[in-house]
Formats: C-alpha cells, sequence, structure tokens
C-alpha cells in the first residue's frame, strides 16, 4: 500500500483559527451524523470486539516496521491478545491479558503467567497493546464515541474544518478530544487527544489522522492511521499504521485455551 505523504498535505492546510461557534446540540446533532456515516449498510451494530492484522511503521531513534495480529474485546471485560511472527526463532509468539493476568506462550510450549519482576517489560508491551487497542476502539466505532462521550462544542474554521470538542477518559484520566471533519466530509480526517494539567496547562498531545477509508463488513474504517505527539502542521508522525484486515462482531472473542477468564480487570 502506497502511503506516500497525505497526510502531511492535511495538516499543512489546517489553520487551527475558529470563525464560528455552535451550541451542544448542534455538536450532538453533527456526531449522531459522523457515526451514521460511518456505515455503509444498515447493519449499525456496536463494536465491542475486533480481530486486526496491522503493519507498523515507527520512527525515533531506533526506526522499526514490523507485522502484527490484534485481538481485543472490551465487552464483557477487557481481553487482549498480540501475535507476532520471531523471524529469528521461526516460530509465533502470543502475549496477552484473559480479564485478570497478563500470558505469554510459544508454539509448543505450555502458557505462562507473567507475574514476576523479570516480565516487567513484557507486561508493559502487553498494557502498550491494551492502550492502543482502546485508542482503536475508540476511533474504529464512532457510533459508541457519540453515545458514551458526546460532544459539548462545535466550531468551524476560516477553512471550513468542522471540530467537534467533547471529553473521554483514556487511561484512567479525563482527555479533550476534537475531531476534525473536512470542508463538505462527514468521516473523520483527525482524532486530537489533549490532557490538561489542573491549571488548564496542556501536558500531553496525541493526533492520529485516519486516511483511505475502506468498508470492512459494512463499516468504514480508514486504511492507514498516523500517530503524532504534536499538532504543528510541519511534524512527521511518530509511527504510521496499517490495517491490512480487520472483522468485527459485537459479541467477544472466546479465550485463546481452555482456560475461562475470571471477571477481573486490568489495573
Amino acid at each position: 500500500m502506497s502511503i506516500a505523504t497525505p497526510f502531511l498535505y492535511l495538516l499543512a492546510s489546517f489553520v487551527a483559527q475558529d470563525t464560528t461557534s455552535s451550541t451542544s446540540t448542534e455538536a450532538e446533532a453533527l456526531m449522531r451524523e459522523v457515526a451514521a456515516a460511518q456505515f455503509s449498510d444498515a447493519n449499525a451494530t456496536p463494536m465491542t470486539r475486533f480481530e486486526v492484522q496491522l503493519f507498523l511503521r515507527e520512527r525515533g531513534e531506533h526506526p522499526r516496521e514490523f507485522g502484527f495480529l490484534l485481538n481485543y474485546a472490551s465487552h464483557p471485560q477487557e481481553t487482549f491478545e498480540l501475535a507476532i511472527d520471531d523471524v529469528e526463532s521461526n516460530t509465533q509468539i502470543r502475549k496477552g491479558f484473559d480479564g485478570k493476568e497478563y500470558w505469554l506462550s510459544q508454539a509448543g510450549e505450555e502458557k505462562q503467567i507473567l507475574s514476576g519482576r523479570e516480565f516487567t517489560e513484557d507486561r508493559q508491551a502487553i498494557e502498550d497493546g491494551l492502550t492502543l487497542s482502546s485508542d482503536l476502539m475508540v476511533l474504529l466505532d464512532l457510533g459508541q464515541f457519540a453515545d458514551n462521550n458526546p460532544p459539548t462544542k462545535l466550531t468551524t474554521s476560516d477553512t471550513g474544518t468542522r471540530i467537534l470538542e467533547g471529553t473521554i477518559t483514556r487511561q484512567q484520566q479525563l482527555y479533550t478530544y476534537r475531531i476534525h471533519l473536512d470542508a463538505e466530509q462527514v468521516l473523520p480526517s483527525m482524532v486530537d487527544f489533549i490532557l490538561y494539567d489542573d491549571e488548564q496547562q496542556q501536558v500531553q498531545f496525541q493526533r492520529f489522522s485516519t486516511l483511505a477509508y475502506k468498508a470492512y463488513a459494512g463499516r468504514q474504517i480508514p486504511q492507514v492511521l498516523c500517530e503524532f505527539d504534536s499538532d504543528d502542521s510541519k511534524a512527521l508522525p511518530q509511527r504510521i499504521y496499517e490495517i491490512h484486515h480487520l472483522s468485527w462482531g459485537p459479541h467477544p472473542s472466546p479465550p485463546s485455551d481452555d482456560k475461562k477468564p475470571s471477571q477481573g480487570q486490568r489495573n
């Protein structure tokens, strides 16, 4: 898939200057339109689980590229599984969270519970995967986004970009979100998550640009997600995710082994 640089054009053309402001009622009505536009058929079923194949390009001091499979469920409890091929050992490594415990397994080996201090890095990798999966759930199910976190503000920039703003709990903290809708477009071009301190000073910024929407099982999904840590229009993405396959449903996936997950939740 070609991922040249359409997102840079999107960011360069965005001017963050509000010219009009609307009421929360208008904001909620537009958010409903956005949620409805995500469906290419009448099956507007909430997403509570998904399985997705991702290819990640990560920038930074040590750039890397690799593919992996995520299997995630948010209801009735949060569970997660990541599968990645280890080229050196020619085997697949799986790790995840079953609702109570962190675990790891390799082909032909018994599942190992990651409870000791020596598994700190593995548990952190699973936490990172849970965070990514939770964010993907927000971006891929705009209907639940509208139901659970309705916007309270709608502004329009001088370029015609409409921005829906509200709050959402992520990683046990209250973030402000901003959904950007390009002029004459209904599906988001960017979604920002901003964390402020008690004095309303910005302490964290995260942006996902959403590109190349495609229908998966009746749901319009961006095939490319670019992650930024700045709203600078000249900034390059930290990570680029390519979605190569997505299946989703209203019910959580069954456990990956015979052991039924407990009813607990991760901290």
